[in-house]
């Protein structure tokens, strides 16, 4: 348990502004928290079982033919609705501690480096998208 990552770190390229009343805030970096079971529990609902089923098959099932590149394909696809995506700027802003509207205002390369460290606290899941790969 030593290993595991408590938060990330990750410098933003373009600074993010969040208003609140008359001041505006803004932030040059974010600090994503550990996702939480709640955390979770929001994305799986948000890509669905046939997305989980495809992440977590083994590699002798039929579903464990889908490649790395395939599930982050279909998780972006999956995301396209405004809803699946407020849904998951909303658990972003929750690990980040910011509001929604920081999220919102991310440049998008920072948005990939949101992603990135998302993903950092899962490099068992990493692997296993390498061995779907």
């Amino acid at each position: 348990m030593d290993d595991l990552k408590l938060s990330i770190d990750i410098p933003l390229s373009v600074p993010a502004e969040e208003r609140e009343g008359d001041n505006t805030k803004r932030h040059t970096s974010l600090t994503m928290g550990r996702p939480k079971t709640r955390h979770v529990k929001r994305v799986v609902s948000l890509l669905g079982p046939d997305f989980v089923r495809n992440l977590m098959a083994d590699e002798g099932e039929a579903a464990g033919t889908v490649s790395g590149r395939d599930l982050l394909a279909e998780a972006l696809a999956l995301l396209v609705d405004d809803t699946r995506l407020d849904g998951m700027r909303d658990v972003i802003a929750d690990l980040c501690g910011v509001s929604a509207a920081v999220i919102d205002d991310l440049d998008p390369a920072d948005l990939v480096a949101v992603m990135k460290a998302l993903a950092g606290f899962f490099p068992e899941l990493r692997s296993i998208v390498s061995a779907n790969s």
